[in-house]
């Protein structure tokens, strides 16, 4: 193990809690330590905190907190729980239909649409394109004609992940504009997405949406799914708190931290510039120290739209876990892959499903960037990284 400083290159799958955001925390484990269900004063008090911090978090995503077909967000225990909730809540209010999914999705959702799929929907896994690693590649009409016409044939539920964990390429989810009019069910998974890019909610095409303040300087062990006013979702776990959708007393503390850290990452969105402009110092440096030393290297998707915090790099002839072990060992951590399939030795399944070659997906791994990194943590990152590839000298 090495005596230098730690560099943490793996913000996409956790952060690191924003100190304004501790500060929120602790405030209100003083102020609204009581159960927010209690009728008495504490417990009122408890109860309009946790009221606000829903609608901050509402507003902050462009949802509608307010009238009569007011949209709602249902505090999870994570991003698990919320897709979970929204898959498996709306195929048992719509009855039967199938269900649409891809490789670049979560495990959470693929496991939430087989869940479905024990329950009589038909599971229909949708291909990926083979340059962005998305279900509508960025010029791809006949990637949208494709899905559309899925959509006017058979479908009841399409699940979209904003940003791939695995890649860090943008699916457009507002290309599906007619979902709604078509009786479609649209589930995006914004966990990678909501630090970085602008979300809109009500203005997008779709029926739920999934948070997580941890991939953005907030707490863990809580989310939040978006529930259009008029969508029909099933509870998983019954009980009378969160509209009905979830029970369980809600951890009042995190979702204040929940709160804050979505306003916090709103208010600085010119951080994803900053966050760009290192990740491409990042890919520049490091693949030209690969080619120095005779080490063929590639960013997967590098031509599609991205988010500024993800860089998925292959190594042709590299094995990615021992790669992963090596700069551990030099200080850099990364991974190979998200976070939840860390431990499986299995390759990345969007890369697979994009028909990379064998030794492109057996070697890549991913880096990724946060509001905490510094030029410095770069370059250094690459400077211990580089003796790392055994090239071809």
């Amino acid at each position: 193990m090495t005596d230098l400083p730690a560099i943490y290159l793996d913000h996409a799958a956790a952060t690191a809690l924003d100190p304004e955001v501790a500060a929120a925390i602790a405030a209100a484990q003083g102020s609204a330590f009581a159960n927010p269900s209690s009728q008495h004063a504490a417990g009122r008090a408890a109860k309009r905190m946790l009221e606000e911090a829903r609608e901050r978090i509402l507003a902050a995503v462009g949802g509608v907190a307010t009238g009569p077909h007011r949209d709602r967000l249902i505090f999870t225990s994570g991003a698990s729980e919320a897709n979970h909730l929204a898959i498996v809540g709306m195929a048992t209010a719509a009855g039967t239909g199938s269900i649409a999914f891809s490789r670049r999705d979560h495990p959470s959702v693929i496991g939430a649409a087989q869940t479905a799929a024990a329950r009589g929907w038909r599971p229909r896994e949708l291909p990926l394109d083979p340059r962005a690693g998305t279900v509508l590649a960025a010029t791809g009409a006949a990637s949208e004609e494709r899905v559309h016409k899925w959509a006017n044939h058979e479908a009841r539920i399409l699940c979209l992940t904003v940003v791939c964990g695995q890649t860090g390429s943008i699916e457009r989810f507002d290309r599906v504009p007619a979902c709604r009019e078509r009786g479609m069910l649209v589930h995006v998974d914004a966990t990678q997405a909501a630090g970085w890019l602008p979300l809109d909610f009500r203005a997008s095409s779709a029926a739920t949406l999934t948070l997580a303040p941890h991939k953005f300087g907030g707490p863990r062990g809580i989310g939040g799914l978006l529930v259009r006013g008029d969508v029909a979702v099933q509870p998983l776990l019954t009980g009378p708190q969160e509209q009905g959708l979830r029970g369980g007393t809600e951890a009042v503390p995190l979702v204040a931290g929940f709160a804050r850290a979505v306003e916090l990452a709103v208010a600085d969105r010119a951080a994803a510039t900053r966050v760009s402009a290192l990740r491409d110092r990042f890919e520049t440096r490091f693949l030209a120290a690969a080619a120095a030393v005779g080490q063929p290297a590639q960013v997967i998707a590098e031509a599609a739209p991205r988010s500024p915090h993800i860089s998925t790099v292959a190594f042709p002839g590299l094995d990615r876990q021992s790669l992963a072990i090596a700069a551990d060992l030099a200080g850099v951590a990364i991974a190979t892959g998200t976070a939840c399939a860390s431990g499986s030795s299995e390759p990345a399944p969007a890369l697979v499903a994009m028909g990379l070659p064998e030794d492109v997906v057996r070697g890549a791994v991913r880096f990724s960037f946060g509001r905490t990194t510094t030029m410095a943590d770069v370059d250094q990152a690459v400077d211990r990284l580089v003796p790392l590839l055994p090239g071809r000298r």
